[in-house]
């Protein structure tokens, strides 16, 4: 367990330490080191890699419970009036339906929770602790974002521990790291999808 909190240390140590958003490429100069981190880890601590994904009755129930997750989380952000920051971004769609749900998956399901459940056990429970940290990484937003988005990121704290917790027991059910990659695309194309319609 000991090693885990020194891994995500590390990681947030680089993700947060480091000035990415004074970067002129910010997002994706930490996104690459995202990408290295995965990799390393995954490579020093043997990591198994899988991406096969069958199709099935558990596939359409955690697809249910996403594309829920994201028409709750869309309902609630439009009735309290919640200020969005996704306008701020250049790119949008690369960030969200490509950068995020694949690198974030990498590092957060192949690596942290592959590294917990292979080392302590406890699936479920280290299912949930990876996705509070997952969670708790949306925090960064404080750093970099003006004041008046302080109360989505709040909410988005909130509704990524679910999302985590969902993308992380997919990971368990299905033994690919696809699954959680595919929820969370799914999840994020829902919020592309509502900016353009201009809900939120």
């Amino acid at each position: 367990m000991i090693s885990f909190f020194l891994l995500v240390a590390i990681y947030f140590g680089f993700s947060w330490g480091l000035p990415w958003h004074k970067l002129p490429t910010a997002i994706s100069f930490s996104y690459i080191f995202d990408l290295f981190f995965a990799l390393g880890v995954s490579f020093i601590f043997r990591l198994p890699w899988k991406f096969r994904w069958s199709i099935n009755t558990q596939t359409l129930k955690a697809t249910t419970e996403i594309v829920l997750l994201a028409l709750v989380s869309l309902a609630a952000i439009w009735h309290m009036d919640i200020e969005t920051p996704f306008r701020l971004v250049s790119g949008l769609e690369w960030h969200l339906l490509f950068f995020a749900p694949i690198l974030e998956e990498l590092v957060f399901r192949q690596t942290f929770q592959r590294f917990l459940v292979g080392h302590v056990g406890g699936k479920n429970v280290t299912s949930m602790l990876v996705a509070a940290v997952f969670a708790f990484s949306h925090l960064v937003g404080l750093q970099v974002l003006p004041a008046e988005y302080v109360p989505f990121i709040g909410f988005q704290v909130f509704y990524t521990f679910v999302l985590g917790l969902i993308c992380g027991q997919a990971m368990l059910r299905f033994h690919s790291v696809f699954a959680p990659i595919f929820l969370h695309f799914l999840f994020n194309l829902t919020f592309y999808a509502a900016l353009q319609l201009d809900i939120i």
